[in-house]
């Protein structure tokens, strides 16, 4: 039964090569992976980074990508595999990959690239970034356009509509979250592939922290109930740590007091806490006293100050 419901929300194949199918989203990834190596070889020459690294990056990057997203994806659901078999990790018309798995193996191949190429970490990464911040916005337009949006029910029928919404197979509407996810990487991509030669990992820490913070208010905006651990998704939680570690990163590097360095930590927590008090309420943890778009703005407006003083801090350490 699961299976045939499944069947209903997956995309119908354009065409097939060599037996397998190739479905729209398919394409939207290819497209955007063909963009995100072009993007990374001009970046890379503007840079001084070699084309010999950056395609080893990629040779890496793929299967790397492939292979831990699949892992992670599984791992978040253990039940599932339980329930079908190990044969469910080769099922991806059960579901895909999780984007922290792909993060790690984006960060493992750039170490691997410096270790094979002698090319700098940051360096691969300013020089691959922007591309794959493409390659994401492409994927997940891909996905929110063709397949179903996740998300709440939309009660207002002046709000049913594509982009924002998708209908399911009972006939009900969900928020595409993942339209402003992929128009978020879009400007991220935009934004940094037309950034100047910046000082060593500027580019890809920008491009991170705008990623990171817009993440984890779009993730907030999804009621389900995959990957939740209580009122927090698992990759809110990865977005807020990667920001903590950039900014650690920054001020290790900056000649600062350490009153000053720990004022600078303890408002990103505090900003945090904000952000994780307005999910509870928006959650239905406590009585509902404030209007939810009330907690969404605050969640944007904090999200904002974190981003904003990682860049801070980011720019500063840069420069040095």
């Amino acid at each position: 039964m699961y299976e045939e419901e499944m069947e209903e929300v997956v995309d119908k194949a354009l065409f097939r090569v060599f037996g397998l199918e190739v479905t729209p989203y398919a394409m939207f990834i290819v497209l955007g992976a063909v963009l995100a190596l072009i993007l990374a070889l001009r970046r890379a020459k503007r840079i001084g980074v070699t084309a010999d690294a950056v395609l080893m990056f990629a040779m890496l990057a793929v299967p790397l990508g492939l292979v831990l997203g699949r892992a992670v994806f599984c791992m978040c659901r253990i039940v599932d595999v339980f329930d079908f078999g190990f044969s469910y990790v080769f099922k991806l018309i059960y579901g895909g990959y999780s984007i922290m798995g792909v993060f790690g193996g984006i960060l493992l191949a750039a170490f691997l690239t410096k270790k094979i190429e002698y090319v700098a970490f940051t360096d691969v990464l300013d020089a691959v970034m922007p591309g794959l911040l493409i390659m994401l916005a492409l994927a997940r337009f891909g996905e929110g356009s063709t397949m179903n949006g996740t998300g709440p029910e939309v009660m207002s029928p002046a709000l049913q509509f594509m982009p924002l919404a998708r209908r399911g197979m009972y006939g009900e509407y969900t928020y595409a979250v993942y339209m402003g996810e992929a128009l978020t990487a879009l400007i991220a991509g935009v934004y940094t592939q037309c950034m100047d030669r910046k000082p060593r990992g500027e580019v890809a820490g920008t491009a991170l922290i705008i990623v990171c913070a817009a993440q984890v208010l779009w993730e907030s905006a999804r009621r389900d109930q995959v990957l939740k651990f209580d009122f927090v998704r698992w990759v809110m939680v990865v977005a807020a740590l990667v920001l903590l570690a950039i900014l650690l990163l920054s001020l290790r590097r900056l000649d600062w007091p350490l009153g000053g360095k720990i004022i600078t930590v303890a408002g990103l927590f505090l900003l945090a806490g904000v952000v994780m008090a307005m999910e509870f309420f928006i959650d239905g943890k406590f009585i509902q006293t404030i209007p939810v778009w009330v907690c969404y703005l605050c969640d944007a407006l904090c999200l904002t100050g974190m981003a904003a003083l990682c860049l801070k801090t980011l720019r500063a350490a840069c420069e040095i």
